[in-house]
């Protein structure tokens, strides 16, 4: 009994090797599965910065180039829509119930009721109709005569590729919709959960064993915690995979969208107090005093000699 006891020990102990070669590819499979996680989510975030960007883009755009008072006002309010309309999408809501906000911005003055409860009856993604109605503004400020839609009538070279700006941004708002879409409802591969699972109960039971004949009593406590942190990572990655949810480690839409707000309204504040047209009626100063000179020490390089050719 002892000598086959003794064997099985030797057994153990000489699987040191095939378990540290199990332990790398299960961490392989671990770290393969976290990192395509968190791409997922990474992605995720850069696509709301460059939607940012692009709302912002056409909130200077409406109001340096549309002179109609009342088609800019529209076009900034339904930019801001297009916001909270994407947000509400991505948790599989819409404007229309208490997660969509929809209320909220008929409280602030966003949308008018009607305007509401039209993007509410149509059978289409929010904020591509968000995107219709931009579209339609800018038609409408096109179509009216004598410049009073636009800031350069129909004989201004520039007015043709004023439409080309406006299309391209508008173009890239609803690419955008469209991509965080696409991030939401592909997920990640079932293989992926199946094979981390497994490679996780196949490591931890065998290498519980083995490391039982070097560590003795302290094998469950060592096991647990390591358990432990791998699940975190595991469930981590898990929580990665929506990145548009209301978890922790998800997306802040809410602050993205309040952001988009904030600074549109800024920028028709701005519109409204004439505050660019105040800075170019304003005297240039008559000296300049910089903190450093603006010039930089270029070296003496004359006395160097040309190399003769033999």
């Amino acid at each position: 009994g002892d000598a086959l006891a003794r064997g099985w020990l030797l057994h153990i102990q000489n699987c040191r090797v095939p378990i540290s070669i199990l332990g790398t590819l299960f961490t392989f499979t671990l770290i393969f599965r976290f990192n395509s996680c968190y791409d997922r989510w990474w992605e995720a975030r850069k696509k709301w910065g460059d939607m940012i960007s692009r709302c912002l883009d056409m909130g200077r755009m409406n109001r340096c180039l549309i002179a109609n008072q009342q088609i800019g006002d529209r076009m900034s309010r339904f930019i801001v829509a297009y916001a909270f309309a994407t947000k509400a999408l991505l948790r599989g809501s819409h404007l229309g119930t208490k997660e969509g906000e929809g209320a909220e911005l008929v409280k602030r003055g966003i949308l008018a009721q009607e305007e509401l409860d039209a993007l509410c009856a149509q059978p289409c993604w929010q904020p591509h109709f968000c995107v219709e109605i931009l579209y339609t503004c800018i038609i409408e400020a096109h179509k009216l005569p004598r410049g009073s839609g636009m800031v350069f009538d129909l004989t201004n070279k520039i007015h043709g590729e004023i439409w080309q700006c406006f299309d391209a941004v508008i173009r890239e708002m609803s690419d955008l919709v469209g991509d965080c879409v696409r991030i939401r409802a592909s997920g990640l591969p079932a293989s992926y959960d199946g094979v981390t699972n497994l490679s996780f109960f196949v490591f931890f039971i065998m290498a519980s064993f083995i490391w039982s004949t070097d560590i003795g009593w302290m094998t469950p406590i060592i096991v647990a915690a390591a358990s432990f942190i791998i699940l975190l990572l595991i469930v981590m990655g898990t929580n990665l995979v929506d990145p548009f949810g209301y978890d922790k480690v998800d997306i802040p839409l809410e602050d993205f969208c309040e952001t988009i707000e904030a600074q549109i309204y800024a920028i028709d504040e701005r519109h409204r107090n004439k505050v660019l047209e105040k800075i170019f009626k304003t005297q240039k100063p008559q000296k300049t005093n910089l903190r450093r000179s603006s010039t930089f020490f270029i070296p003496e390089l004359s006395y160097l000699s040309k190399r003769k050719v033999t």
